[in-house]
């Protein structure tokens, strides 16, 4: 088996970065999706329509949604990562207490 560590701390504190970059991300795709609709305003015709719909139906969820999108993706990974860093903490003091009580549970 292998050996397993986790740096609780730093840990804790990248899970607290990854959050904050999925948020970074999000504003960054709408103001991505503003800055794209500004550039195609004075556009007309049916290529417009296309660019519009091209950007509304493939590019939009995975640029700023929260829920679906790549930054949900990222707070997912972060949910995760916190996940497994909160049951690291949980057995450390289950073991802790083991110990503490002479190896006997609870």
């Amino acid at each position: 088996m292998a050996d397993c560590r986790i740096v609780n701390e730093s840990v804790k504190a990248s899970v607290e970065n990854i959050n904050s970059l999925a948020d970074k991300y999000a504003e960054a795709g709408t103001n991505f999706e503003t800055t794209f609709k500004a550039a195609i305003a004075d556009m007309e015709g049916d290529s417009k329509d296309a660019m519009t719909e091209l950007f509304d139906n493939s590019y939009k969820t995975f640029v700023t949604d929260l829920e679906n999108g790549l930054p949900a993706m990222i707070k997912g990974l972060a949910a995760l990562l916190e996940g497994n860093r909160s049951n690291f903490e949980t057995v450390d003091a289950q073991i802790a207490e083991s110990i503490r009580n002479g190896g006997q549970q609870g």
